[in-house]
Formats: C-alpha cells, sequence, structure tokens
C-alpha cells in the first residue's frame, strides 16, 4: 500500500505536530512502506535537508521512525494502532513543515458532504451555503506553487491560485440534488424552452439541471469537430428555431467561451436572455454578457467561497492561502509581477 492511496481523517494541526488517522486499520505489514513513503513525501516537499528513515522503535501498540535531519535533528513518524483505525503521527522541526504536510494530507481526506453541518456552521445566504458545499467537496483548489504548480487559466496563458472544477458534483448526489434544487428555485421567474451546455465541463451539470426543471437539453461544442459539422449537438435545427434557450456553465471568467456559444444559438434563429453559472468568478463575466443582451444568474460566486462566514472546518484553508487567492482577485496582473510570472492581457477572438 501506498500513502497516496490512503483516505486520512480527523486532521489535526498543534504546534509542531500533525495528526490524523486512516478510516480503516492498516494491515501491519503494509507499515513499513507507508513509513517509507512519507519519508520520501517529507524529505521531497517539506525539507529536502532530511538525511535517512531510521529503523522503528515498537511499543505496544505503535511504531515510531525516527528522519535524521543533519545536525542532531530528529523528526519522528508515529503509526499508531486503534481497535478500528492507524493513526498517524509527526512531530516535525517546526511549525512551517507541518503547515505543508497538513496542506498535502487535506488532498486525501475523507470527503463526507454533510448539509446539516454546513447550514449550522455557515451564518450567510444561500451562496455562502453552496459555496461551503464545494470547499467541503474539495471542486474549490488552492495552490501557492510551492507543493503543487499554479492553475492554468484565460485560455491557459494565465496562471491562478485558485481554481474551481465542479465535475465531482454527480459523485456527491445528496450536493448534486440539493445544489439543483436551488437553481430550479433561481431559475423560477426565468422563462426557457431549452437547456444549453457547453462542451465539456458543463454538460453533466446541464444534465442534472434539466432534469430537474424537466426541459430538453442540449450542448454546444467549442469548436467544430470537422467544416460541415454543427456546433450543435444533441438538437435538431428546427427543434431550435424559435426557442428560448437558458445557456448553463460549470463558471464565469471574462464570459467569452459563452459569448461564442450565445452567438452559434442565435445563429440557429434562437434567443439566448438568460445564462446560469454555478460559480462567478466576477472578473468581467456579468458585463460581458449584459452587453450581449443576456442576463446573468449565479449560484455562488468569489465572494461567497472567501466569506468570513465560511470556518476553517470547512475550507481546510490556511490564511496565507486566503490572503494569497484575495491578493490575486484584487489585481491579477500585479499578482503575476510580484511572482515573476508574465501576465498576458487577453482579447476575446471572434471567429
Amino acid at each position: 500500500m501506498r500513502l497516496s492511496q490512503l483516505a486520512f481523517d480527523d486532521i489535526e494541526l498543534k504546534g509542531n505536530i500533525l495528526r490524523t488517522r486512516t478510516p480503516v486499520l492498516l494491515p501491519s505489514q503494509e507499515l513499513e512502506g507507508v513509513a517509507k513513503d512519507l519519508f520520501d513525501l517529507y524529505k521531497k516537499k517539506v525539507n529536502p535537508k532530511a538525511l535517512r528513515l531510521g529503523m522503528y522503535e515498537r511499543s505496544e501498540n505503535a511504531y515510531t521512525y525516527p528522519v535524521d535531519c543533519g545536525r542532531g535533528r530528529t523528526t519522528f513518524l508515529h503509526l499508531i494502532y486503534d481497535r478500528k483505525a492507524t493513526r498517524i503521527s509527526v512531530e516535525a522541526q517546526n511549525s512551517r513543515e507541518v503547515k505543508l504536510l497538513y496542506r498535502i494530507f487535506r488532498e486525501q481526506r475523507v470527503i463526507r458532504p454533510d448539509l446539516e453541518y454546513v447550514r449550522e456552521k455557515v451564518r450567510g445566504g444561500i451562496d455562502e451555503i453552496i459555496a461551503a458545499l464545494l470547499w467541503q467537496i474539495g471542486a474549490i483548489k488552492v495552490s501557492l506553487g510551492d507543493l503543487r504548480p499554479l492553475f492554468r487559466v484565460d485560455e491557459r496563458k494565465n496562471w491562478s491560485p485558485i481554481y474551481v472544477d465542479v465535475k465531482c458534483l454527480p459523485n456527491y448526489p445528496s450536493v448534486n440534488d440539493f445544489i439543483m434544487s436551488c437553481a430550479a428555485m433561481l431559475l423560477s421567474s426565468v422563462e426557457f424552452d431549452l437547456v444549453c451546455g457547453i462542451e465539456a465541463g458543463s454538460i453533466a451539470f446541464a444534465a442534472s439541471l434539466s432534469r430537474k426543471v424537466n426541459k430538453p437539453m442540449f450542448f454546444v461544442r467549442r469548436k467544430k469537430r470537422y467544416p460541415e459539422a454543427s456546433l450543435l449537438e444533441g438538437i435538431k435545427a428546427h427543434e431550435l428555431w424559435g426557442k428560448r434557450v437558458l445557456l448553463v456553465d460549470d463558471t464565469i471568467v471574462k464570459g467569452w467561451t459563452k459569448e461564442r456559444s450565445i452567438a452559434a444559438i442565435r445563429a440557429g434563429d434562437a434567443k439566448v436572455e438568460a445564462c446560469l453559472v454555478l460559480f462567478d468568478r466576477q472578473q468581467d463575466g456579468k458585463k460581458t454578457l449584459k452587453d450581449l443582451g443576456v442576463e446573468l444568474h449565479y449560484l455562488t460566486n468569489r465572494d461567497a467561497a472567501l466569506s468570513k462566514h465560511l470556518p476553517k472546518e470547512i475550507t481546510f484553508l490556511s490564511d496565507e492561502e486566503y490572503d494569497e487567492v484575495r491578493s490575486y482577485f484584487q489585481d491579477p496582473k500585479r499578482w503575476h509581477e510580484q511572482r515573476g510570472l508574465e501576465y498576458h492581457e487577453l482579447y476575446p477572438t471572434r471567429d
């Protein structure tokens, strides 16, 4: 068994100690491999000066592995047996090291969506509740660029410390159903005949919504598969003509992808007057759609995702990460410059 295959529960930081546990009891013969993987991870990502993993010391229900960090310094890895779980504890050199380990371990945390817990902890509106659920299922990801690369955005020309990926939403049926119910309620005053998703990230979202509101659904491709092909899939020309179409996507940044999709739908003599997104990054997408005569509806946005109403028990976000994301959204160009990254001013491409 590899460390990367383990799920972690109850991740806790205290001083220079990180504690977590696996939801199952690991076989004793697997512990040495897990300890070696943990040492390799520690040396690669946390403390490159770590020299070697020592022999374990066995107590009644624990294995303790010393890590020689040089100059008489030692980090300890503890693997401890409980009745139904294996606890893992790392006594590192300082709090910085365990904070790095914490950010690594949280990517493998056990995800248990809990709407009642979110409602109890989040004293905000429905947009903040939905944002909390997206944090809870790991759909909102943050990177400082040290443990893993920053995220590519703006047609992969620029960088970002935050990325929203809702393709995992169908994997959590209770969360998906709640969000679709919220979407149906939000759209109760919007008149439309068809739901249209955008290739490829929003197709599952659009399909779930179409079932919820009992409306036919099709999708628009980002580009033609061959010159004679249509950009619109799942619908015939006579089925589209004169219809009111609700455009649906997972996120919106500048809105340029939506602009191209709207043009393709309107070319079929259909009407597009409303667009629904799950997450609005609030980077001028609303203005782009408004200029096209399309009203933007969103379920949540960056302000809700970064709201102080969302506790760290839900976001798992460190203060450093929070400040980094805030800095990026305040001025992406300046954020790039401060990091020594090239920033590309982008403009919409119109075919």
